[in-house]
């Protein structure tokens, strides 16, 4: 079973792959448009999700860290659309889609669901010590994909801590064959 963990975003995202053990950690750069016309923001959304599925296996279980609701800044129209082109696409090509909160992949991460970014990263690096974890969005999309590598009962992190044990119970994990 492969799994992938996304956390999603225009200027960089994270990409964690978790296939037979195996752990491949990618970025997706985005350069920011020219203007702000539609066309050009939409070309940019398309350019970064084209890029992002092309990694994604068809088969994958996929956990993605979902909108914020409380954010009210970054885009957060250009995101969503971002978000729901490449999850729409991905369960159309047969992934088992799972949307995170950010709090939910903050506590499985770090013990904690307010964790900031700096402390997911600096988590995940002392968790994975043999990864060379560029930045928080891979560290983000790492958790992610964690979580559904323990899941399917395939664990890359070792023991669960309490917290990671109580974020697994509340998810609603999609259906797998063979899990």
């Amino acid at each position: 079973m492969i799994v992938v963990g996304l956390d999603l975003s225009l200027t960089n995202s994270g990409v964690t792959i978790v296939r037979d053990g195996e752990i491949a950690l990618h970025q997706v750069r985005s350069p920011a448009p020219e203007d702000s016309s539609v066309l050009a923001v939409w070309e940019r959304i398309r350019y970064s999700a084209i890029r992002v599925v092309r990694l994604v296996p068809a088969d994958a279980v996929v956990v993605v860290e979902w909108a914020s609701y409380a954010s009210k800044f970054g885009q957060p129209d250009e995101r969503n659309a971002h978000r729901w082109l490449i999850a729409g696409t991905l369960a159309g090509r047969g992934c088992r889609v799972l949307k995170a909160s950010p709090k939910t992949r903050a506590k499985y991460a770090a013990d904690d669901g307010t964790a900031d970014k700096k402390r997911v990263l600096a988590a995940m690096r002392a968790r994975h010590p043999g990864l060379v974890i560029a930045d928080d969005n891979v560290a983000d999309s790492l958790a992610l994909a964690a979580m559904g590598a323990r899941h399917l009962g395939r664990p890359i992190d070792g023991v669960p801590s309490k917290q990671q044990t109580e974020v697994m119970r509340t998810l609603r994990w999609p259906k797998t064959e063979g899990a």
